[in-house]
């Protein structure tokens, strides 16, 4: 280790190479060129005199002999985040970003309507909510936080549940003088249904119909829960929707709501590493916060949507 003196910048070059699994992946995210990361990595592994990663057919691998290295740049970032913090509470600097991924309903349909409580939270955190229809990889920094119906129960992340969110059945009016409305369960095998497409889901959480509807009839389904509601109130079935997707559609009414209920805990994670930032720790504030507020009308248990204040 006498050729030079290990520098911050190529050890984050090869924490985000073994996040992202690929030169190219982890080039995009720190936004250098290929062959830079590529140089970093080389010259990183020319002071240290050992090999860091090895290629495989699935891309990139951290070596066995490393990873209490890489554990020790973790905590190295950690502390970094945690200086960038103070300072830039200290100075009342320009917002800080801290990004959210989830589902597209509990996306698009609840925590949008909610952002602007933020502000009582974390006044200089700047939000950002990403759609996705699978599970975040917070390791490789897709996201800061990740909103789920489950608990992911990966080693390096800390989860807590948030709350739970109920789920009715719905139709329209049209499709109920069509084809009647159930009585009860048993009558549900004669009707048709809108769900998600089954080789698209990422998620078996979302297979909620089945908690309902045992093999039920479908006849339109989409990975978008969005189009599903407004498939099902034009008419093409009935849908399993979460109270805030359905909450003020006018154009659908509830099936066998005393009968007819499926349920789903919202779960909040986060990368252990990063609890201790303040910027994270003020948005789960804010998160813990709407969710209790919320929690009535989640259930389905208090009518329109309550603003969370």
């Amino acid at each position: 280790m006498g050729r030079g003196a290990v520098k911050w910048d190529d050890l984050r070059v090869f924490l985000e190479v073994a996040r992202q699994g690929t030169v190219s992946a982890a080039a995009k995210r720190l936004k250098l060129d290929h062959s830079t990361v590529c140089r970093r990595i080389a010259k990183l592994e020319d002071l240290l005199a050992i090999k860091l990663l090895d290629r495989s057919q699935r891309g990139i691998v951290v070596r066995g002999g490393v990873q209490q290295l890489l554990d020790h740049i973790e905590s190295m970032e950690t502390h970094a985040s945690s200086i960038e913090d103070v300072v830039a509470g200290n100075l009342n600097v320009a917002a800080q970003t801290v990004r959210i991924a989830t589902m597209e309903g509990i996306a698009s349909q609840y925590l949008a309507r909610r952002v602007d409580l933020l502000e009582r939270f974390a006044p200089n955190v700047r939000l950002e909510l990403v759609s996705m229809p699978y599970p975040a990889d917070l390791s490789r920094k897709e996201a800061d936080i990740f909103l789920s119906f489950f608990n992911p129960r990966l080693p390096g992340l800390s989860s807590r549940k948030a709350g739970e969110v109920a789920l009715f059945l719905h139709c329209s009016r049209d499709y109920a003088r069509q084809h009647g409305m159930p009585r009860d369960l048993a009558d549900l095998a004669e009707h048709v249904f809108v769900s998600y497409i089954e080789d698209l889901l990422a998620i078996d959480a979302v297979r909620w119909l089945d908690d309902l509807v045992k093999a039920p009839t479908i006849g339109f389904c989409s990975n978008s829960i969005l189009a599903q509601c407004n498939a099902a109130i034009a008419g093409a079935g009935i849908v399993l929707l979460p109270t805030f997707v359905s909450a003020g559609v006018s154009g659908l009414i509830r099936v066998l709501p005393e009968k007819a209920v499926a349920r789903r805990e919202i779960w909040i994670s986060v990368r252990k590493e990063q609890s201790a930032s303040s910027r994270i720790r003020l948005v789960l504030k804010f998160l813990a916060h709407v969710f209790e507020a919320d929690r009535a009308f989640l259930l389905g248990q208090a009518d329109g949507a309550p603003r969370g204040r």
